[in-house]
């Protein structure tokens, strides 16, 4: 039986912050919100009602009637990189092109989700010093209530990992389903193909064959990055 530990104090790194780059299509493409990305910042306001009457003795009760989150993103711009691209391509867009769906996963793996518009977004260059990376920055603002997508597995920590080779065909896709344990900790992983000339792999552990050879597939759990395995990625021609 693997070790407990819990998780205390909640470190940023370990949430997994997600967008869909394909929210045209039916299903969706979960794109890691993580390669250049250094600051993550939600901002909420509340609107307030105040009222006084004869009934609360001259004092003020005040009711919250409506809350607003822009959540305001920043980092350096990694040129490749699935959800960067995204948000290059939408840099002169609007209207419906600029929304989409975001997901937060928690260390103890709680999956929330929100429909958002993506707004401010700053991410061609060059923009700073002529030797510093480019800087970019973008925004989400939130447009409905958000979604509950998974309840928390509970409060420890991740111990071990499992899990199997995969196989799959030049076009087809794959999904890969790590064993975390203890069962209480979360078992949301993070993702990364040695070789994206033969595979690639979306955030949410799908693996699409692109062509025939062998690679390697890093996969580490995001609330307890050491906790981590590595297995072989085969593709076979269609």
């Amino acid at each position: 039986m693997a070790k407990t530990v819990d998780i205390g104090f909640a470190l940023n790194y370990q949430y997994a912050n997600l967008l869909n780059i394909t929210p045209e299509e039916d299903e969706p493409t979960w794109a890691y919100m993580g390669p250049g990305i250094e600051d993550i910042s939600p901002d909420r306001s509340e609107k307030t009602d105040e009222t006084e009457d004869y009934s609360t003795g001259g004092n003020t009760v005040t009711t919250v009637t409506g809350v607003t989150k822009t959540t305001s993103v920043t980092g350096k711009r990694r040129i490749g990189d699935p959800l960067q691209d995204y948000l290059a391509s939408l840099e002169e867009c609007f209207g419906d092109e600029r929304e989409t769906q975001y997901r937060c996963v928690s260390p103890t793996g709680e999956i929330i989700e929100e429909e958002v518009t993506l707004k401010d977004i700053n991410m061609s260059g060059p923009n700073g010093a002529a030797s510093d990376k480019q800087a970019i920055s973008f925004g989400m603002a939130r447009n409905d209530t958000p979604t509950l997508i998974q309840p928390a597995k509970g409060h420890h920590l991740p111990a071990t990992i499992a899990v199997e080779d995969v196989t799959v065909s030049v076009g087809k896709t794959e999904q890969v389903t790590p064993t975390v344990e203890p069962a209480t900790s979360s078992d949301w992983c993070l993702y990364a193909i040695e070789n994206p000339d033969i595979a690639k792999v979306t955030a949410d552990g799908i693996v699409e064959g692109i062509a025939a050879g062998k690679t390697r597939l890093s996969v580490k759990c995001a609330a307890k990055p050491s906790i981590r395995a590595t297995v072989d990625v085969v593709v076979s021609e269609a």
